[in-house]
């Protein structure tokens, strides 16, 4: 169960959903006012507590480093295990560290998946097993759901593959000696993106270059095309006129343009042989 908190602003809206949204503050602030045993216990608590998977704000708290050196060493040693550590690790060196509850070991078996998800997206159960000190499949599968429900990693068993494939899985505390690693792979991959950026830019360009061609391509041709249709026009009404003309002369040549022969009078009474003068 946690602690009750003491000279905690309770009345402060945005310090109560703070300590909502990172549950390991409240220990912290219960740490700024105890020593000595009272803090064996706190960190006892805080290591069964659920939903706290994180510990590096409580290892920093000077009352807490004074345990490092002390006679109860192996409380903040134990501590650290949980920040930075694994199960593994856990059973190599339990002489240095506190016995775990059945609570604390189910954490700490649950931070190991999440260290293990951290290198690979997908991890075979022997790997699981040999980590985890686990013998049985099945009670592997348990832990691994209860890991999901916990929200600690996204994902799903793949029996048939015997393996786990994580789709997300919480961050853990970082040493202070991994941040020049970090920060140096964060500049790589900065770098890298600028260079695929200067890629797509280069793409998006000769891209844009080739769009304007086909376009200038295309009004060329659609400009050709009704020019094309504007002499194909002109040429078929001039045709057309030339056709009318040749018809009209064709008609015009056909006509019987003579003259009716006129038919001479006969005058009565003019028998042989008499003339008609005129």
């Amino acid at each position: 169960m946690a602690p009750e908190l003491t000279n905690f602003e309770s009345d402060s809206s945005a310090r109560q959903q703070y300590s909502a949204h990172n549950p390991i503050e409240q220990y912290v602030l219960l740490a700024k006012g105890t020593k000595g045993a009272a803090c064996i216990e706190l960190i006892k608590q805080v290591l069964e507590a659920p939903g706290v998977h994180v510990f590096g704000e409580l290892l920093a708290m000077p009352n807490i480093e004074e345990l490092k050196n002390g006679a109860n060493a192996n409380y903040y040693n134990t501590l650290n295990l949980f920040a930075y550590g694994t199960y593994r690790q856990y059973l190599e060196n339990q002489a240095e560290l506190i016995p775990l509850t059945p609570a604390m070991q189910k954490k700490l078996q649950h931070l190991t998946v999440v260290s293990l998800a951290i290198k690979s997206k997908c991890i075979p159960y022997n790997e699981l097993l040999d980590e985890l000190d686990i013998k049985n499949v099945r009670v592997l599968e348990d832990l691994i759901i209860e890991a999901i429900y916990a929200d600690v990693i996204h994902g799903k068993l793949d029996q048939k593959n015997k393996q786990l494939e994580v789709d997300y899985a919480i961050g853990r505390d970082i040493r202070k000696g991994d941040i020049k690693e970090i920060a140096s792979t964060l500049q790589e991959w900065s770098d890298s993106c600028e260079t695929i950026l200067l890629c797509l830019e280069t793409q998006i360009n000769r891209a844009n270059t080739e769009k304007q061609k086909r376009i200038k391509h295309k009004e060329a041709i659609e400009q050709e095309i009704s020019n094309l249709k504007k002499t194909i026009k002109t040429q078929s009404v001039e045709s057309d006129e030339a056709m009318a003309t040749d018809g009209c002369r064709d008609m015009a040549g056909g006509l019987d343009l003579r003259k009716k022969p006129t038919k001479s009078k006969s005058l009565k009474g003019c028998g042989p042989g008499k003339s008609v003068s005129k």
